[in-house]
């Protein structure tokens, strides 16, 4: 009985956190799996979607991190075409207005938003080595 009930589950966490989203969110997550699928179908895990307040004015930004895409067909399959053998591409978006705008793209892994109105933004780099950015006004550094 339990191991019926854990797929189910599974399946109602994603779909509650894939309708949390915002339809800015909704329309950036698929371009971007679009992107990293050489045009074909993917899927990303909810994990790699991060729409929260990130730069203390009250409106939910975004992060997309490429490690938790997967490709299933079409143009390519397997990982994200933006991911290297340690790291992904990590995208960066503050909302402004209506609209979700990029800010900064760069190379991670293991994305983590910590606590608070102007949170750290940790994760790891080539080889393994920790590091954190934080919205100090204009972009995250």
């Amino acid at each position: 009985m339990k191991r019926t009930l854990l797929p189910l589950i599974v399946l109602l966490a994603w779909t509650a956190s894939a309708e949390a989203r915002s339809r800015a969110a909704d329309y950036l997550v698929a371009e971007q799996i679009a992107e990293a699928c050489n045009g074909g179908r993917g899927t990303i895990e909810p994990a790699g979607v991060i729409e929260r307040d990130l730069t203390g004015d009250g409106a939910a930004d975004l992060i997309i991190a490429h490690e938790a895409i997967a490709c299933t067909g079409g143009g390519h399959t397997g990982r994200s075409l933006f991911c290297g053998m340690q790291v992904c591409s990590v995208h960066f978006y503050v909302r402004r207005g209506p609209l979700l705008q990029p800010v900064l793209e760069m190379l991670g892994g293991g994305v983590a938003v910590g606590p608070g109105d102007v949170p750290d933004i940790s994760m790891y780099a080539h080889g393994g080595s920790e590091g954190s950015v934080r919205w100090n006004g204009r972009t995250f550094d």
